[in-house]
């Protein structure tokens, strides 16, 4: 299965039709997709508004692949489940977030193992046939802590 995230706090109607198409010309595939609060209703994908976090994790962690926005939660929750992830960035001049920071994410996390870029939604089919391909996932496994060298100059800092 296939799980696509836009997050929780702006519509991304662009990434839901692009997938709900792949979906329609993939018919043999499974996708879900949670899709906030946009106004796009998927035809060929399963979906909810919002799941709650116990239920979205699990389907994260029944997915072969996520697709998501360009957002570092989406990357953070890749590499948690050990999940490759195929990001589209949000556009400000499709007033799908206010900054294009996220372009400048997907560039950066373009470069890690088990993230895959699609810039445009046209990019998307062939970013998710990389994705599948490869078999890679996010390798990063994060440390619940910052390294140690970090947290003893925060403490003299605190204790100066």
């Amino acid at each position: 299965m296939i799980i696509v995230t836009t997050g929780t706090m702006l519509p991304f109607d662009r990434l839901v039709r692009a997938m709900d198409r792949w979906a329609g010309m993939h018919a043999g595939e499974e996708v879900f997709a949670q899709i906030g609060d946009g106004s796009y209703k998927p035809q060929n994908m399963s979906w909810a508004r919002f799941l709650v976090p116990r239920d979205f994790t699990d389907r994260v962690r029944a997915s072969s692949l996520i697709v998501s926005h360009a957002g570092t939660g989406s990357f953070f929750l890749a590499a948690d489940t050990s999940k490759a992830v195929v990001m589209l960035p949000r556009l400000a001049v499709n007033r799908e977030h206010t900054t294009d920071h996220q372009v400048h994410t997907a560039r950066w996390l373009s470069r890690k193992p088990g993230v895959y870029v699609a810039m445009t939604e046209t990019d998307l089919p062939a970013a998710i046939a990389r994705a599948r391909f490869s078999g890679n996932s996010v390798a990063a496994k994060l440390r619940p802590y910052a390294p140690e060298p970090f947290l003893a100059e925060i403490r003299k800092f605190l204790t100066a």
